[in-house]
Parts: structure tokens; sequence; C-alpha cells
């Protein structure tokens, strides 16, 4: 229906989308077009002529393709600081931690940082409700450290614990989809390296139902939760105004302090930094993120402050 040039330009409204958190109408705003052209043109029902369309976002993009915000993948904040160290001692010390807390806090950002740090002896696996099964989840942790695919649990648990090697971490993200079976597989891969005086860590990172689980009185979540050496909770409320300092240097930079001020009180919402990082970003990208420029970006996306 599209050509591929065009369809390339849907694609960048999506990302778009996704990058800033907006919704259609308030992209199709942004760009200069209706939502409703915006949603025919996608779904291939613009009755007029689409590529004087296609051309408007070929002009925006243009335009905004070297102006808008780098944020930083990894900024080393209170929280995440906290969090890499809990990830580090697990891989030296061995055995389970818990890191939950908020979203939007930067716990995948920090373990992800930690992963490109130690490549060769550390690995990330995100879980979500299609690895729960024990047979699933020991399939991605053979691919993932290149173990051979076996037909049968047993064979499979036996191929990726002669491949792992000593001082090896396992970081295991959005950790409240494992069920308890599942959790306790991985703990036995934990068990069986320290009956063997070899180590190895088993971190969990997730929302706060996780340590909920971990610390839940069940006789069988309480035993792992006896077997848990870190268990660490951090809340958007320990976000400090540091840490939005490092985050955005420029405000730090041109003396800012209203506008730091402000993204504070957006980190320590359910929204986080990493809705402070959105909030900058498309005021920054909107070439204006004095704190009146802020306020009405915040007002556009439909911000609670």
């Amino acid at each position: 229906m599209y050509t591929d040039e065009q369809q390339a330009l849907l694609d960048k409204v999506e990302d778009l989308m996704k990058e800033k958190n907006l919704s259609q109408s308030a992209v199709g705003q942004l760009i200069g077009i209706s939502g409703t052209t915006l949603s025919q043109l996608k779904n291939g029902r613009y009755k007029a002529n689409p590529q004087k369309i296609f051309d408007t976002l070929e002009q925006f993009f243009s335009e905004n393709k070297n102006s808008a915000y780098s944020d930083t993948n990894y900024v080393s904040t209170n929280i995440s600081g906290q969090i890499y160290k809990v990830i580090a001692n697990c891989r030296s010390k061995g055995g389970l931690a818990v890191v939950c807390g908020d979203a939007g806090i930067g716990k995948t950002k920090t373990a992800q940082k930690f992963v490109a740090d130690n490549p060769s002896d550390s690995f990330l696996i995100t879980i979500n409700p299609c690895l729960t099964g024990i047979k699933s989840l020991l399939k991605v942790i053979a691919d993932r450290i290149g173990a051979g695919q076996e037909k049968s649990v047993n064979e499979m648990w036996f191929s990726i614990v002669n491949k792992i090697s000593d001082g090896t971490v396992f970081i295991f993200d959005e950790a409240q989809h494992l069920t308890l079976k599942t959790i306790e597989v991985l703990r036995s891969f934990s068990d069986y390296f320290s009956d063997n005086g070899k180590t190895l860590g088993i971190c969990f990172i997730g929302n706060l139902e996780t340590i909920a689980r971990m610390g839940s009185r069940k006789a069988e979540f309480a035993q792992i939760s006896n077997r848990t050496r870190q268990r660490k909770i951090y809340r958007n409320t320990d976000i400090k105004r540091e840490d939005i300092c490092r985050i955005f240097p420029v405000l730090e930079k041109e003396g800012m302090n209203a506008e730091i001020d402000y993204l504070l009180r957006i980190a320590r919402t359910p929204q986080a930094l990493r809705g402070a990082v959105n909030l900058f970003s498309n005021a920054y990208d909107n070439e204006n993120y004095t704190y009146a420029g802020l306020v009405a970006m915040a007002e556009f996306m439909d911000m609670e402050v």
C-alpha cells in the first residue's frame, strides 16, 4: 500500500510515540497534523493525497534529527549506584539477591550497565509471562550462555551447569513474573556451585511484588527468603536533587535551579526518573526547557505533577 520510504516514516512516528510517551493526538500536534489525519494515514484510509502528509513527516524528522535531546543511557545516581553494588556483591559472593522498587527509577538500566561492564561473567535475562515455565526459562538461559539445547529438563539443567563459569552472576529482570518452581530451579544452580566450593550469583530485579513474595510467610517462599543474602527496596522518594543534576548537567551548568527542583518533583511521583527524562527531552526538542517550558510541556503530556 505504501512505499518503503513512506512506511519508514510511519515507523518513525510509532517510535516517537513510544520514546516520548505521547498519545497519537499529541504526536500529531507536535508534528503539525491532526491526530485523526495521522490515524487515517496509518490505517490506509486517508482520502486526500497522502503524499502531502508524508512530505510533512519527512520535513519534521529531517529538521529534528539533530535537535533531539540525547539522554545518557546510564547515570550513576544514588539508587543506581547502590543497585550496581548489590549486583557486584552477588557476583562475588554468590547466592541470591533481590532488588525491587518503583518503576522508572533505573533498575533495568543499571543491570544493563553492569552486564556491559562485565560481559564475560554476567548475564541479563528479562522475564515475561511466556517464560514462567521451567523448560522455557532453561532454554533461554542455555541459549544465552551457549549451552546445548537438550530435550529433557534434567539434561538441560546439567548442560547449563557444565557451561557456567565460577564467579558468574545471572540477573533476572521483571522477576515478579517468576513462579515458585522456577525460582527453586534457579536457586538450585546457586546451591550446586556453593556445594562445590564455587560461586554463582542469582539476582532478581522487579517491582515491589517481588520482595513481598520473597518475604512471604508461606513456607516455600520463606525458605527462599532465608537463603537470600541481600534484599533491597528502592522508592522514587529516594531520588535526590543531585541525581537530577547528574542526569541533566546542562541545567546545573546554567544555574537553572527552579527547573532542577521541578524535575525532582516529577521524579518523586509515580512517573519517576523515566518521566522526568521524557519531560525534559520533549521540552528540549521544543527548544524551551525553562521552568515555564517544562510546565507547559507537562500539561501538554497530561502529566500529574
